[in-house]
């Protein structure tokens, strides 16, 4: 689903006074909306604390897909490349998990 679809989703779908959907179909949503867009990425703490660091910005930037040469697999597996460049875009997603 995309924004412009929930937009619609809610436009269409109004109680007889014209007043918006239940609360919860709006939590329903924004959860589905979050899974397409924003989905959490799982890592380890080390993982998680090289993404943060301010100094790795210009390194991590070089990540953006599997077929880069400096893609450490063994240190970011089970990731991808690509969810690992996500991460380091929207570090909100990131969830640390033990090692």
């Amino acid at each position: 689903m995309t924004f412009d679809e929930a937009i619609e989703h809610f436009k269409n779908n109004t109680d007889i006074s014209g007043t918006a959907v239940f609360l919860d179909d709006v939590e329903d949503i924004l959860k589905k909306l979050r899974e397409e867009y924003a989905p959490t990425v799982e890592m380890t703490e080390g993982q998680a604390k090289t993404i943060l660091d301010p100094e790795q910005g210009e390194n991590l930037s070089s990540l953006l897909t599997d077929d880069t040469p400096n893609f450490d697999y063994l240190f970011w597996e089970p990731m991808t490349g690509k969810e690992v460049a996500q991460a380091w875009l929207h570090p909100e997603t990131i969830k640390v998990v033990d090692e």
